[in-house]
């Protein structure tokens, strides 16, 4: 039995992280396919877009990515919120003490808890109001975007080296001794 739950906590863990590293695929993506599609626009594209303009077409098509953007790390953050739920308990029951792995888990499910309830709104509300802002010059309101992004991503980033420290963990030891 205490077999299957290290499997599983291995398995959570596993998807876990590789849905980390796809969210940072997608997000790094989705502005620079705008770019691209609007770089090489197809003559229906072209046709649809041009009573916008270049740029208002531009701004419209950055708008979409951040709300695909938006909805996937919201949806995201509740489901990272409830694989770490799951996977503490999982090492919590096999271990029966705090144990390194108990620790890890507990640390990216404190990361992903503040990500999803703190920094993401802030961020999405933000992203939000600028938006639609003339990029030149700079809005006031971009300094403090790319702080709470970085803020986001570096913190995003050590919940996912915990994670590869407990994969490897998990991995190399016996949660039943």
């Amino acid at each position: 039995m205490m077999g299957r739950t290290h499997l599983l906590a291995t398995a959570i863990l596993g998807m876990w992280l590789g849905w980390t590293l796809a969210m940072w695929f997608a997000a790094t993506r989705s502005f620079r396919t705008v770019d691209r599609v609007l770089g090489e626009p197809t003559s229906e594209l072209r046709q649809a877009l041009a009573p916008l303009g270049h740029e208002q077409a531009r701004t419209v098509l950055r708008h979409l990515a951040s709300e695909i953007n938006r909805t996937y790390f919201g949806a995201y953050g509740w489901a990272q919120i409830l694989l770490g739920a799951i996977l503490l308990a999982l090492l919590w029951y096999e271990a029966r003490r705090a144990t390194l792995g108990v620790v890890l888990a507990g640390v990216m499910l404190g990361l992903v808890v503040i990500l999803t309830l703190i920094v993401q709104p802030i961020i999405v509300s933000l992203g939000r109001s600028i938006d639609f802002v003339p990029r030149n010059p700079e809005p006031p309101q971009m300094a403090r975007f790319w702080m709470l992004h970085g803020a986001f991503t570096g913190l995003d980033g050590v919940k996912l080296l915990a994670g590869l420290a407990l994969l490897v963990r998990l991995i190399f030891t016996r949660m039943d001794r």
